[in-house]
């Protein structure tokens, strides 16, 4: 079985509130998309590993980084950031793994649950249980419709792992504005999609805190 990782790192991260892109910082002693580098690059059948940033580092990443992954631009949305990556899969892998270069802490054995349960089932992402009570609110966000069965809701995550024409098929169609992860694409053309809990620490950095905190899991 042959496989790819493509980990998009192109995204602005202004949340973070860092001039230089949060993807890009040293996390514990290399740059927070290189951690995820080296998770699927410790996988065999990952044989190919796409870092999809900003075009104007490309060449520079390319410089310093000359083996282990390949560089490609993004575009203006992470639709359009993966298309660009899926445009560099090679025409012999068989399943494509999406993930966010802001998660540095995913598991190798994380990695190996979804896959497995991908070539099972065609499609798997890496999801983890909501640990808060949701409502479901008015448009205007001012009344409370419905509490929420907290029980069968989960939070998702990244890798999310497809078989290649699946994935290649769900960004050949229209996407709607709405959008927000690949499964969601995947799920539009009718396939269901299998969702594995983690069992390591996946969180998605966003803020300087989950950044510290990650710094100090590594750490430990």
């Amino acid at each position: 079985m042959r496989n790819t990782a493509i980990i998009a790192a192109a995204g602005s991260g202004k949340r973070f509130g860092s001039r230089v892109s949060k993807q890009f910082l040293n996390l514990n002693g290399k740059p927070v998309f290189l951690w995820s580098v080296k998770a699927f690059a410790s996988i065999k059948s990952f044989k190919q590993i796409i870092v999809v940033v900003p075009s104007d580092m490309v060449e520079s990443l390319s410089l310093k980084y000359k083996t282990g992954f390949v560089c490609t631009a993004g575009g203006n949305e992470r639709f359009d950031s993966v298309k660009n990556g899926l445009a560099l899969v090679g025409d012999d892998i068989d399943f494509i793994a999406v993930h966010d270069a802001a998660r540095p802490l995913i598991s190798k054995k994380d990695i190996l649950s979804v896959l497995e349960k991908a070539v099972e089932t065609k499609a798997a992402v890496a999801v983890e249980k909501a640990k808060d009570t949701v409502k479901l609110v008015s448009g205007g966000g001012g009344y409370i419709l419905k509490t929420l069965d907290r029980t069968i809701l989960r939070n998702v995550q990244t890798p999310q792992i497809f078989k290649t024409e699946l994935l290649k098929r769900a960004y050949s169609e229209k996407v709607s504005a709405g959008t927000t992860d690949d499964s969601q694409l995947v799920e539009n053309l009718k396939i269901k999609v299998s969702a594995v809990e983690t069992k390591f620490p996946n969180f998605k950095i966003t803020t300087k805190q989950d950044f510290a905190l990650a710094e100090k899991i590594l750490k430990s």
